[in-house]
């Protein structure tokens, strides 16, 4: 999968930009501050629907303006493929080929990307939401049926959530209660069932990568604990159960107490918790090898690799990782678009852009 172009106008600091990348790798050089980032960010915006960096699309928009427009151009199989992203007055529209898609997970997934920062280290040390989302963008990429599923479940427990909190008032029935349940096993096990089913592809793959960028001096494993349960057929099986010996005590708390939107992938270094022994360093490698063993997997599914998006990671890996990112970037043939502040000895890796004040200057 390989970008051509894309065109900014109102996002963040561009008023309306183009830009047209190359085979191979694309780098963006510019200070602070001058957009290199929010290009990055344009282009993850429009392929996955979702900002890395905000919540809200109102943050997106260029001082005082009320609409983005997002348009990128794209090759897929060799087909091209035009996306586009539209946001005014609250309200998101997403075309592809310029036919309005009705719901975003008819469009998330048509051209796959991935994203890595050093913001992504939080993916070891944070909590449990991170390690979530990185399951489910991976798996929204690959079957947009997730999304769908996602949206569902989330609002089953914000249905739930409500109904808890007016167990005193009279409305309350005992019979919603179950039924919104009911929805929550049958959501939530279709949920629980893809994320183990990546996290089990995953391991295979990462595993030799983390031992290829550990000098083969360490290991890592990667275990998907559902509803608290490292058996994932246990916990399909005991879901109901659960969720009833849970029931007084959500009732008492009002709030929602199991599910899979308090699970968690755990990942070990050496058979420990990487977030609790694993060095600055070796969350590096261990962040490193999941995003190489995401490419793979992506390979594998859909015949060619996504594209890449690196923000500002060359400068924060020692020598020896970003010389093997470098080699594998290089080896594989991916797009990549890479974000620096100062070119030192990159230049040679690919097309270098200049970016200064929202615009754009490919260097001669």
């Amino acid at each position: 999968m390989m970008i051509n172009s894309i065109r900014l106008q109102n996002f963040r600091n561009y008023v309306d930009e183009s830009i047209h990348f190359m085979p191979g790798t694309n780098i963006l050089i510019g200070d602070n501050g001058q957009g290199k980032t929010n290009i990055i960010e344009g282009i993850y915006y429009l392929l996955t629907g979702k900002s890395y960096r905000v919540h809200r699309e109102q943050e997106l928009l260029r001082w005082e303006q009320s609409d983005f427009h997002i348009y990128g151009q794209f090759l897929m199989n060799r087909h091209k493929v035009s996306l586009e992203s539209h946001y005014k007055d609250k309200k998101k529209m997403v075309k592809i080929n310029q036919v309005a898609c009705q719901r975003l997970s008819d469009f998330v997934g048509t051209i796959n990307v991935i994203f890595f920062s050093p913001d992504d280290l939080v993916m070891i040390k944070g909590g449990p939401a991170e390690r979530r989302r990185f399951l489910d963008l991976h798996i929204a990429q690959m079957r947009p049926g997730h999304v769908s599923i996602l949206n569902a479940y989330n609002k089953a427990l914000q249905q739930k959530n409500a109904l808890l909190k007016s167990y005193n008032d009279k409305s309350f029935k005992y019979s919603q209660l179950q039924l919104w349940n009911q929805q929550i096993i049958e959501l939530g096990k279709k949920i629980i069932l893809n994320r183990a089913d990546l996290t089990e592809r995953l391991q295979h793959v990462v595993k030799p990568i983390f031992r290829n960028l550990s000098s083969e001096k360490e290991t890592i494993k990667i275990m998907y604990y559902a509803l608290g349960k490292s058996s994932v057929s246990e916990a399909i099986s005991e879901f109901a159960n659960l969720l009833n010996e849970k029931l007084d005590q959500e009732i008492e708390r009002q709030m929602i107490l199991i599910g899979p939107h308090r699970d968690d992938l755990q990942i070990f270094l050496n058979d420990k918790p990487g977030r609790l022994y694993a060095s600055q360093g070796q969350q590096r490698s261990l962040v490193l090898s999941l995003k190489l063993a995401e490419l793979e997997l992506m390979r594998q599914e859909k015949g060619e690799y996504p594209l890449l998006l690196l923000d500002d990671v060359l400068s924060e890996l020692d020598r020896f990782r970003r010389d093997y990112l470098i080699k594998f970037i290089e080896s594989s043939k991916i797009q990549t678009l890479i974000t620096m502040t100062s070119a030192d000895n990159h230049l040679d890796l690919g097309t270098v852009y200049f970016v200064e004040k929202g615009h754009i200057r490919r260097e001669a």
